[in-house]
């Protein structure tokens, strides 16, 4: 009875011993399997992490390498300064640009500037041309208050539209005569006509007041 007794004793603790290491272990697999699913987030948000940065930084660098800004006096550029035009009056820089505009303007239609030459300018034309489109000359400020009347001399050409103007009696003062010459050349007149009805260039002579 007492070898039955004891054989049992042995079995039971053997039981106990063998539940308790399967507790163990499954305690061990389930605490195991949670820390590498808290891993497995944590490497995955920081793996989106790093992506959505890459993308920030790729927008970042430029389509093109930046060229460094040269530096130093070879960054410099030396332009010559026509000193004679930058030492005269406003009024004279003013006429200046005038001319210019119109000389710029005359050659930038090689074809008109030839249909312009085969027309003949003639002196007394049986049709005269008339003044249609006109307004009063502006008073330049470097005129000083002074009035004067210019005569400009016209070259309408046969569209009607000036091709040149000049100054044919001056007034005495020459802001009040640049004046007038840059203005007039913005006149329109009817075309002049031949005997023929044919249409061609003339000289006319147009006194102009310029006043406050």
């Amino acid at each position: 009875m007492t070898m039955i007794a004891l054989t049992r004793e042995i079995t039971q603790e053997k039981r106990f011993l063998l539940a308790f290491l399967v507790s163990v272990a499954l305690h061990g697999l389930l605490f195991g399997g949670s820390y590498l699913l808290s891993r497995t987030g944590i490497l995955q948000q920081t793996a989106e992490e790093i992506y959505s940065m890459s993308d920030v930084v790729e927008d970042l660098v430029p389509a093109e390498p930046l060229q460094p800004a040269p530096a130093g006096r070879n960054a410099t550029r030396r332009i010559a300064a026509n000193v004679s035009f930058l030492l005269i009056s406003p009024a004279e820089a003013k006429e200046l640009s005038g001319n210019t505009q119109r000389i710029s303007r005359a050659i930038r239609d090689e074809k008109l500037k030839q249909q312009r030459k085969a027309i003949p300018v003639v002196k007394n034309p049986a049709v005269k041309p008339k003044l249609t489109q006109y307004s009063p000359v502006p008073y330049p400020a470097a005129a000083g208050g002074t009035s004067g009347t210019v005569t400009v001399c016209i070259l309408v050409g046969y569209d009607g539209r000036p091709e040149y103007a000049s100054i044919a009696g001056s007034s005495g003062n020459r802001f009040l005569d640049a004046a007038a010459v840059e203005h007039c050349i913005t006149w329109r007149f009817t075309p002049a006509r031949d005997g023929k009805g044919r249409f061609v260039r003339c000289l006319v002579y147009i006194p102009v007041n310029v006043k406050q």
